[in-house]
């Protein structure tokens, strides 16, 4: 029903809405229009005074605070007329009102038995605590819900001033008080079996992050539920979220909660840590960097929890795909409370199948011989368990596939150099370089501080060569560390075939990891990759093609192997981009095209 100007004599029995945008019905349902907000908000001024007389000074300050205009006083009289003929619109021009009456030096607001929301839903908070206290659990639930069910939005919305502002930021804390004591009398009266309490209680919990009543209740929920692993990583978010925000640390509620979660997770046997290579051994020392990747694999991990998440990690050779990997099942241990455990791969499942159904708890006579006799022990040790593989370097599908959890709660965190490989319902990501900036800060954390104040240019010169490859960074970090008379100069200089000779140390070299991916190529891809390094940045398959002397669609295919081996990166509109330093491998390993 739209909004009338129809007035109300005597006003008897009118609803006012406050929780939510002001409104008001009469007894018979017709909507009264109280017209701008200003003049609503001195309205509810008067409403929540409950017909005492409030002086006009103090009128002045409700609507306009420190700061009123020049005709405050005259605007709050031209606001009172208003209304006095909403509600007595038939009162002859000099006859005394009778509902907005002027007493005592100011206004008041005399309705005959008035409905407000707000005293209905404080009214029934007030109950619901007493009997909350006396023990009657089940009624102040429903007595609070009834409450709770009369909110309709932000209180008072839209109304200025700092009458309305400090009357919003009272009924938002009593409601945000009201819903967690309901969420919490729910677990208690069990009600969490028959409703979908957990949903709600996350949403809530998600928009109220600083709340650690609310994060107190969802770790409950979700321990009851048979999600401890997720309601410890509620924990790890919420210890995140307060020392960004507030330099605060959680609560002594909130820690022996968390304390009690891990001791019991604790309990349960738990997988040996998994012995054994990896495919692919990340380069040790700091991690910078790949906040946005890291916070981008760590949601997939915590996806749906009667899903699998899998995450696939791609990238160029030395991009830092096992580091980011380990980076991140670190971050993820909370969701995780029966284990990490990784794998290095091969071709074929069987050896990391073995390694795996070993370190779940399975005897060395129990292991099978054959890969599915080994997948489906593996499986069912995972039955039942919350665990995280990290499987690290997979080749292909045929290989990867029955390593992947069958058992929702687990998750699968794979690195592969295959852009191309393919896993259903994965969530590939691609591992791209370091900014300059984090460039700038591994090489020096490698290099150590010394180098660092001593040469910054010369170590900004060498970060740059490096173009944001994590290995190639680590490397030279390590060559200036372990030969003080070495300078970032003479590493970075052009000399010869220039620094990619010499960013090896440790028995590990940049070219290594480029040398493997063009061993696995076709010839035809093999030639397009010496010609990339005559090719002008972000080419097509065009230039490719004459480059090759070939047709379009062969330099097309060529640049597809490139793409999923790695060791080419596709732009925008169709365009490639070679690495610097797999352009100088290209160069001068490779020879001619």
């Amino acid at each position: 029903m739209a909004e009338t100007e129809r007035g109300c004599p005597l006003a008897e029995g009118v609803r006012f809405r406050l929780l939510g945008p002001m409104t008001a019905r009469t007894a018979d349902g017709a909507a009264l229009a109280l017209g701008p907000n200003q003049q609503r908000a001195l309205l509810a001024v008067l409403l929540l005074r409950a017909g005492r007389p409030v002086p006009v000074p103090e009128l002045c300050d409700a609507l306009w605070g420190e700061r009123p205009p020049a005709r405050a006083v005259g605007t709050v009289r031209t606001y009172a007329s208003r209304l006095r003929a909403l509600f007595e619109p038939d009162r002859p021009a000099r006859a005394p009102a009778r509902i907005l009456v002027f007493a005592s030096g100011g206004y008041a607001l005399r309705l005959s038995r008035p409905a407000v929301d707000i005293d209905e839903f404080e009214r029934g908070l007030t109950e619901a605590a007493r009997l909350r206290t006396a023990g009657a659990v089940r009624q102040a639930y429903r007595t609070r819900e009834r409450a709770l069910a009369l909110w309709a939005g932000c209180p008072l919305a839209g109304l200025p001033g700092p009458h309305a502002e400090a009357r919003r930021d009272r009924l938002t804390g009593l409601w945000l008080t009201a819903r967690e004591a309901h969420f919490h009398d729910a677990l208690e009266l069990g009600l969490d079996r028959e409703t979908p309490a957990v949903p709600a209680l996350r949403a809530f919990a998600a928009e109220h992050p600083l709340r650690e009543g609310a994060q107190e209740l969802l770790m409950r929920a979700l321990h009851r539920a048979g999600r401890t692993g997720e309601a410890l990583a509620v924990y790890e978010a919420t210890r995140e979220t307060l020392a960004l925000e507030l330099g605060a640390t959680p609560g002594p509620g909130l820690t022996a909660l968390h304390r009690t979660l891990r001791s019991r997770s604790r309990s349960r046997p738990t997988p040996r840590p998994l012995a054994g290579p990896c495919a692919e051994r990340g380069a040790a020392g700091p991690f910078v960097g790949r906040d946005a990747e890291s916070d981008l694999v760590l949601g997939v991990l915590a996806g749906a929890p009667e899903a699998v998440p899998v995450a696939v990690l791609t990238g160029m050779p030395g991009i830092g795909k096992t580091a980011l990997a380990a980076h991140v099942a670190e971050r993820a241990r909370g969701l995780f409370p029966d284990g990490v455990l990784r794998a290095g791969l091969g071709a074929g499942a069987a050896a990391p199948l073995g390694r795996l159904v070993r370190a779940l708890g399975a005897p060395e006579a129990a292991v099978p011989e054959g890969t599915e006799a080994r997948a489906a022990l593996y499986r069912s040790l995972l039955a039942g368990r919350r665990v995280l593989l990290l499987l690290d370097g997979a080749l292909d599908t045929a290989g990867l596939l029955p390593l992947l959890p069958g058992t929702p709660g687990c998750a699968a965190l794979v690195t592969s150099a295959s852009r191309g490989l393919v896993v259903p319902g994965a969530r590939p990501v691609e591992v791209p370089e370091l900014d300059d900036g984090a460039a700038l800060e591994l090489l020096g954390a490698v290099a150590g501080a010394r180098r660092a104040r001593q040469d910054p240019a010369g170590l900004r010169e060498l970060a740059g060569l490096c173009a944001g490859l994590p290995l190639a960074l680590h490397l030279a970090g390590r060559r200036l560390r372990l030969e003080p008379g070495l300078s970032a100069a003479e590493l970075a200089s052009p000399a010869g075939t220039g620094p990619l000779a010499r960013l090896r140390a440790d028995g590990r070299a940049v070219e290594d990891g480029f040398r493997r991916r063009a061993q696995g190529l076709s010839p035809g891809a093999l030639r397009a990759l010496r010609a990339t390094a005559t090719a002008p940045d972000r080419f097509g398959p065009a230039e490719v093609a004459a480059l090759l002397a070939a047709g379009e669609p062969e330099a097309a295919g060529a640049i597809e192997e490139l793409v999923d081996s790695g060791l080419l990166a596709p732009g925008v509109s169709g365009r490639y981009r070679c690495h610097p330093l797999v352009r100088a491998f290209a160069r001068h390993r490779l020879g001619p095209a």
